[in-house]
C-alpha cells in the first residue's frame, strides 16, 4: 500500500527533511567545534595554572640564591674528608686522630683500618684506635675529636683501667686503656 500525500503534506515533509538535513549538517560542524573549544579551554586552563606556579617559583629565585650563597659561605665541604678513596680517606682519619691524640698528651698504641661503608653519595671510613691516657687527657682528646675539621665521629668507645681491682692510685696518675672507632665521611664521587 502506497502512501498518498497531499501537496500540502508533501511541502511539509520536504521542509521537515530540509530542516533535518540542516540540523545534521550544522550538528556535524558545531559539535566538533564545541568539543575542540572545550578541549583547548581545559588545555589553556591547565597550562595557565602551570605558568602561574612557575612564575611563583621564579619569583623566589633571589631569596633562594641568597640562601645558597649563605650555605656556600659556610663551606660545607670542610666537614667531609678531602680524599674519596677508601685508603686515602682512612689515612686522613688516622693522621687527624693521631695528631689530636698525641697533641693532647695521649699515647697511641695501635691503629687498624676497618672496611668502609658506602651509603649513596657518601662513604664512611672507620679506623679502630687503641691508646692510653689519663682521665683528664682522655676528656681533652674526646673534646678535640668532637670539634675537629673534618668532622670525626667516635663509636664503640671502650675504656678500661690498667690497674687491678681495689687499687686506687691518685686520679692524675691513673692510666686508662681506650679503644674506639673513629669515623669520617667523604663524598664518594669527588
Amino acid at each position: 500500500m502506497a502512501l498518498v500525500m497531499t501537496p500540502r503534506q508533501n511541502r511539509a515533509a520536504a521542509i521537515a527533511l530540509l530542516l533535518l538535513a540542516v540540523v545534521i549538517v550544522l550538528g556535524g560542524f558545531i559539535i566538533p567545534v564545541y568539543l575542540l573549544h572545550r578541549h583547548y579551554d581545559s588545555y589553556l586552563e591547565t597550562y595557565s595554572d602551570v605558568l602561574a606556579r612557575s612564575q611563583r617559583v621564579a619569583a623566589t629565585r633571589a631569596a633562594l640564591e641568597a640562601k645558597l650563597a649563605a650555605v656556600k659561605a659556610r663551606e660545607p665541604r670542610k666537614g667531609f674528608l678531602k680524599n674519596a678513596g677508601p685508603a686515602l680517606a682512612a689515612s686522613e682519619v688516622q693522621d687527624v686522630a693521631k695528631n689530636l691524640i698525641e697533641g693532647n698528651g695521649g699515647k697511641l698504641v695501635a691503629v687498624q683500618i676497618l672496611p668502609h661503608k658506602d651509603d649513596g653519595r657518601f662513604r664512611q671510613v672507620v679506623v679502630n684506635i687503641q691508646m692510653s691516657a689519663s682521665t683528664p687527657v682522655l676528656r681533652k682528646i674526646l673534646h678535640a675529636l668532637e670539634g675537629a675539621q673534618p668532622y670525626l665521629f667516635v663509636d664503640n668507645l671502650t675504656v678500661r683501667a690498667n690497674v687491678s681491682f681495689g687499687f686506687r692510685p691518685p686520679t692524675e696518675a691513673e692510666i686508662l686503656v681506650v679503644q674506639m672507632d673513629v669515623s669520617g665521611f667523604a663524598v664518594a664521587g669527588s
